[in-house]
Parts: C-alpha cells; sequence; structure tokens
C-alpha cells in the first residue's frame, strides 16, 4: 500500500519533526512507496509567498530533498483528480486538501495526516 503525506506532514518533516509521532514517522520511513503530491507543492509555494510560511530553504530544494534523501515520489495532479472533487461532500472547503482527498480517493492510497476532518471522507488516514 502507498502513503500520500498531507502538505503539513511535509513541511514538519523538514521543519519540525517532533511534531510527527513516531509511530507515525516509522511508518512513513518503513512505507515501500510514499507519496507527496504536486497539490502540496503548489500550497507550500502559495503559503511562502503571501507570508504564511518560512522555509530554511528554497522550495525547489525542499522538494529536492523529499525525493534524493527520503526517496517520496511525487503523485501528479490529473483530470480524474480534479473531477473527483466534485463528489466529495462540502465537509472541508480548502481546495488543496480536497483535491488530496480526491487524489488518495481515486489511487486508493492511504493519507498521513493529522487533520481529523479527513475521517468524514471515508479515506484511511494514518496519524
Amino acid at each position: 500500500m502507498a502513503l500520500l503525506l498531507d502538505t503539513q506532514i511535509l513541511i514538519w518533516l523538514e521543519e519540525q519533526p517532533e511534531k510527527i509521532k513516531d509511530d507515525v514517522k516509522e511508518k512513513i520511513f518503513s512505507e515501500p512507496l510514499v507519496l507527496f503530491s504536486l497539490v502540496s507543492v503548489w500550497e507550500i509555494a502559495i503559503k511562502i509567498k503571501t507570508g504564511k510560511l518560512a522555509l530554511q530553504n528554497s522550495l525547489e530544494a525542499l522538494v529536492e530533498d523529499f525525493i534524493k534523501d527520503y526517496s517520496f515520489d511525487i503523485l501528479h495532479i490529473n483530470q480524474e483528480h480534479i473531477y473527483y472533487t466534485q463528489q466529495l461532500p462540502m465537509y472541508h472547503k480548502d481546495p488543496f486538501d480536497r483535491l488530496l482527498l480526491a487524489q488518495t480517493i481515486v489511487e486508493k492510497i492511504d493519507i498521513v495526516s493529522s487533520d481529523e476532518i479527513f475521517d468524514l471522507y471515508g479515506v484511511k488516514r494514518i496519524w
């Protein structure tokens, strides 16, 4: 089974790893296929631009670290993911999280997130 990392998890891995529970980190690093979405890269870029997030390194370096240092793979956004967002109930209004949820459902993968609202969508959330 593959795991998709929520944006907050990606940020915490690099900036505040102590915020992630040890058993969750163990799950992340023992899973053969761990993905991060271009949705998260886009969300991080917007947070940096609006001043809501400051990283120690550039966004480009962060993405390179995820691939090179952590061996994570990129999950690209496709039309099926976007179309599926229309089927999701409006429990969560954040467009980035809605697209991550759609990717999780369409790709039949689990998501690593501390965001409990994801549970309303019937996905398997690791936390």
